[in-house]
């Protein structure tokens, strides 16, 4: 870090060094079994891109502890289900065609200022989905979103060969933040409690512990449904710890 800091113009060990906010990391992500299945079959789901293993906020250094351990278990329960599949399941056709169509179509197709829309994202998701949050501003951010959504669904890459094609992956990542965006406002807007990295102004209080409930996010027909389940602690329950059983 003394050498990182020192790059950028900064003594760590003997003088005064920047810091800011910034947006580092979601707590969120694929719903998943303990042995990494998901809802889709053949899917595994394993490290910081699946929901439940960080609670309401991540502690420093749990990622890479995260994908390494349920990365182990994917792996494990994958090579299971290899043994025991002497033939491979049939390809769903028409969701592959849905996806070839849906990833190739910007291709050679022009429209769109993708700078310009990853800088209202990012503005947009600061400054109304951002730190401290208010009905008002994630009414407004969903409502943004929603105009990114359809300008991305717009947008093209005059270059109609994807390989090399930068700009096309650029298009393609960036419609992908879109759509997790409008999933983290909608979860925000229908959560009306404050509990770790989600704070909303309206109501800053956390709800009961015990009665935890952890909040799910579908996609209908271009539509973002919110729901909730109640969160079960079968390892250790809130307020008490594993040390004293560790010890024995």
């Amino acid at each position: 870090m003394v050498e990182r800091c020192a790059d950028c113009g900064f003594d760590l060990a003997g003088g005064r060094v920047e810091v800011i906010p910034t947006a580092h990391y979601m707590m969120g992500g694929v719903v998943f079994a303990p042995d990494c299945t998901t809802e889709l079959a053949g899917l595994y789901a394993a490290g910081e891109d699946t929901c439940g293993v960080h609670g309401a906020n991540r502690l420093g250094g749990n990622g890479v502890a995260n994908s390494t351990v349920f990365g182990g278990l994917a792996g494990d329960a994958i090579g299971r289900r290899i043994r025991r599949t002497e033939v491979l399941p049939d390809v769903d056709r028409a969701a592959l065609e849905t996806a070839q169509v849906r990833a190739l179509g910007p291709l050679g197709r022009r429209g769109g200022d993708l700078t310009s829309i990853r800088r209202m994202l990012y503005d947009l998701m600061w400054d109304d989905v951002g730190i401290l949050r208010s009905p008002d501003g994630l009414a407004r951010g969903r409502d943004e979103l929603d105009k990114l959504a359809t300008e991305i669904a717009q947008a093209g890459t005059i270059d109609a060969e994807p390989r090399y094609n930068l700009t096309w992956m650029d298009r393609l990542n960036l419609e992908n933040l879109i759509l997790v965006s409008r999933a983290i406002c909608a979860a925000a807007l229908a959560r009306t409690d404050s509990r770790g990295a989600h704070f909303r102004e309206d109501h800053p209080r956390a709800g009961v512990l015990a009665e935890s409930r952890y909040t799910i996010t579908r996609l209908h027909d271009n539509e973002i449904a919110v729901d909730s389940a109640p969160l079960h602690f079968t390892r250790v329950e809130p307020g008490h710890s594993l040390l004293a059983r560790a010890a024995e």
